[in-house]
C-alpha cells in the first residue's frame, strides 16, 4: 500500500474530480452503448483508402496495410484521405474489449459455411469431410536427426497434403455436434494407428501438435522445418523477447541478389515508389517461394484455429507482426527491431525509420502469412484490436493460470475436500510453465487456457479413479481429451501423486481409450518411414 500510494502521489494532483471522473465514464458507456449497434453498419476500410485515393499496394489495400515497406518517409508522398474507417481506428483505444470481441464473434458467425445437420445427431454430417493424421508416424520422424525427413511426415506436412485443394469456405466451417463438448470444427480428424473416436480431443491435439512442430528445433538449434526461427536475441541469449520466434530467413542465391543489383531505379520517383514496396518487389528463389506457399497454409491453419476458438502457442513478435496486422500506424522501426536483435538495435545509430534487412524479409513473409490468415478470417476486423489484444485473440493466455482451472473445476467421486485434491493442486502450482503445458495439453489436447472463465466450453472435471494399487504400485491418472476430464486414483502421498502425474504427462503420447486399435490399423500406423 505504501508503495501505491508513492506511486499515486505523483500523479494524483493531476487527475479530474471525482465528478469529472464520473462524468467520462459515463460518456465512454453511453459511446460503447451506441458503438455496439454501429459497428456492423461502418466500414473498416474504406473505398477512400483503396485504389487511387492512397492505397500503396493495389486495389483492396490501405496505406497501413501490412507487407508494406518500413519507411515512413515516403508516406508524404501518398494521399490519405480522411475516411470514416480510419476515424473508427483511432477510436479502438476506447471501445470496450468485450464490445470488440462480442462484434468479431458475430461476424465469424455471419461468414462460416453452413452445414447441414446428420440424420443422427450425434453424428458429423457429410461436409465434414475425414483428416487422416498418422502421430505415430510423425513422431518417429521429428526423432529423427534428417530434417527432410521431418519437412515430410510431420502432422504439419500430413495436414497440409489432407487439406490441399480446400477452398476458403471449407475451413470456415464451423460445425458443432452434440455431445463433442461444444468444439467448433471444419473437419473430422483420424489419428491411424491410436484408438480413439474424434469427439473434438483429436482436433485440437493436431492443431497443438502441428504448432509445436513449426516452433521446433534440432540439436544445433534451428528450425526443423525451415518455417520459423528463434529470434537473433534468443540465439544470442541477450536481450528481451529471448522466448519469441520469426519467420525462416531463406538465403538467396547469386541469381537473385544479381537481378536485385541491376535492377536500379532510374528516376527520383522510380527510387521512392521502389523503396516503399521493395518488400514485395524483391527477386524470389525456389526456397524462398517454397517457405511463402508454407507461411500462406501457416496463416489458414492459423485462421481456422482463431475460428474455432483453439488458443495456439505461437511466440511471434508484438512490433514486426501482431502490431502490423492490427493496423497500429505508430509502431516505431527501432522498437521492433530490439524486440528481436537488441545488437543490430544497438547498431542502428541515427537511421530514423529507414527499414533494415531484417525487418524488409519479416514484412516482406507476413504478406503471405496475413493472406493465409484473410482465407479464413474477416482480417480487416483486426483493425479494431490493438495488437497485445490481437496477440491474446489468437493465442491465449502464455501462463498455465492455476487459479483459474481451480475456478472451473467439477469433481465427480471426490468433494474437493480430500488430501489427495489438495496434493493435486499443490503439484501443479510448484509445476514449471514447461510442465504445466504437458499437463494442460494431456487433460484437454492444447496447452493454451483461455484469458478468463467465460471463455471455457466446458468445465475442468476431475473423477476420482476406482482402480485400486496392485502389491503397493498406484495406476498412472488417465485423461479424456475431448471431455477435459481427469481420472485421479486416490495416492496417498503428495510425492507419490507428483511422480505418477510427471511420469503420465511426459510418456503418455497416443490416445487409446474407445476401442481396440485392430492389427491393421496398427501396422499402417507403424510402417515404416520411407523417402
Amino acid at each position: 500500500h505504501e508503495i501505491t500510494a508513492d506511486a499515486l502521489s505523483h500523479v494524483i494532483d493531476k487527475l479530474p474530480s471525482i465528478p469529472g471522473m464520473m462524468a467520462r465514464i459515463s460518456m465512454l458507456r453511453a459511446f460503447n452503448k451506441r458503438a455496439r449497434f454501429a459497428l456492423p453498419w461502418l466500414p473498416l476500410k474504406s473505398a477512400q483508402e483503396s485504389g487511387l485515393f492512397g492505397g500503396l499496394s493495389g486495389f483492396g489495400k490501405s496505406l497501413e496495410t501490412v507487407g508494406r515497406n518500413w519507411d515512413a518517409q515516403s508516406e508524404k508522398d501518398w494521399a490519405q484521405i480522411p475516411s470514416i474507417s480510419a476515424r473508427l481506428r483511432s477510436c479502438r483505444q476506447i471501445l470496450f474489449g468485450n464490445v470488440k470481441k462480442e462484434f468479431f464473434g458475430d461476424v465469424l458467425d455471419a461468414t462460416s459455411t453452413p452445414t447441414s445437420l446428420a440424420h443422427d445427431e450425434y453424428e458429423l454430417p457429410r461436409e465434414v469431410r475425414t483428416v487422416r493424421v498418422n502421430r505415430l508416424k510423425a513422431r518417429r520422424a521429428m526423432a529423427s536427426g534428417d530434417n527432410a525427413f521431418k519437412k515430410k511426415h510431420c502432422v504439419f506436412s500430413q495436414l497440409r497434403r489432407e487439406l490441399r485443394g480446400w477452398s476458403g469456405a471449407a475451413l470456415r466451417r464451423s460445425f458443432v455436434a452434440k455431445g463433442h463438448g461444444g468444439q467448433k470444427r471444419a473437419f473430422k480428424v483420424k489419428l491411424v494407428g491410436e484408438g480413439v473416436n474424434d469427439y473434438s480431443g483429436p482436433y485440437r491435439e493436431v492443431f497443438t501438435d502441428a504448432i509445436h512442430e513449426v516452433t521446433a528445433l534440432d540439436e544445433e538449434g534451428r528450425s526443423c522445418l525451415g518455417i520459423m526461427q528463434p529470434t537473433a536475441n534468443g540465439e544470442g541469449n541477450v536481450g528481451e523477447g529471448r522466448d519469441l520466434f520469426v519467420f525462416a530467413n531463406v538465403a538467396r542465391d547469386n541469381a537473385e541478389l544479381s537481378e536485385q543489383v541491376d535492377r536500379r531505379p532510374i528516376s527520383e520517383e522510380e527510387a521512392t515508389f521502389s523503396r516503399h514496396f521493395s518488400c514485395a518487389a524483391r527477386c524470389k528463389s525456389e526456397s524462398s517461394r517454397e517457405v511463402d506457399d508454407t507461411l500462406l497454409y501457416l496463416g489458414k491453419l492459423v485462421g481456422v484455429a482463431c475460428r474455432h476458438g483453439l488458443p495456439l502457442d505461437l511466440p511471434l513478435p508484438l512490433g514486426t507482426v501482431w502490431k502490423q496486422l492490427a493496423r497500429e500506424g505508430s509502431v516505431n522501426m527501432k522498437d521492433a527491431l530490439r524486440e528481436i536483435d537488441i545488437l543490430a538495435f544497438k547498431q542502428a545509430g541515427n537511421w530514423g525509420n529507414d527499414a533494415s534487412d531484417e525487418l524488409l524479409s519479416q514484412t516482406k513473409m507476413l504478406n503471405y502469412f496475413a493472406e493465409g490468415m484473410a482465407l479464413t478470417l474477416p482480417i480487416e476486423l483486426l483493425s479494431l484490436f490493438g495488437g497485445e489484444q490481437l496477440r491474446e485473440i489468437v493465442c491465449g493466455n502464455p501462463e498455465i493460470d492455476v487459479e483459474l482451472l481451480q475456478r472451473v473445476v467439477e469433481y465427480e467421486g471426490y468433494t474437493g475436500d480430500e488430501e489427495v485434491i489438495g496434493y493435486f493442486w499443490e503439484t501443479l502450482r510448484e509445476m514449471t510453465t514447461s510442465e504445466r503445458k504437458l499437463f494442460l495439453q494431456f487433460v484437454w489436447a492444447r496447452n493454451r487456457l483461455p484469458m478468463k472463465e467465460s471463455g471455457f466450453d466446458a468445465p475442468f472435471k476431475i473423477q476420482k479413479d476406482a482402480k485400486s494399487a496392485d502389491d503397493g504400485d498406484y495406476p498412472l491418472p488417465s485423461a479424456s481429451t475431448c471431455f477435459f476430464s481427469l481420472s485421479l486414483p486416490e495416492y496417498p502421498s503428495k510425492e507419490v501423486l507428483r511422480e505418477k502425474l510427471l511420469f503420465a504427462i511426459e510418456n503418455v503420447t497416443t490416445m487409446e481409450s474407445d476401442y481396440v486399435t485392430n492389427d491393421a490399423e496398427l501396422g499402417e500406423g507403424w510402417q515404416p518411414i520411407n523417402n
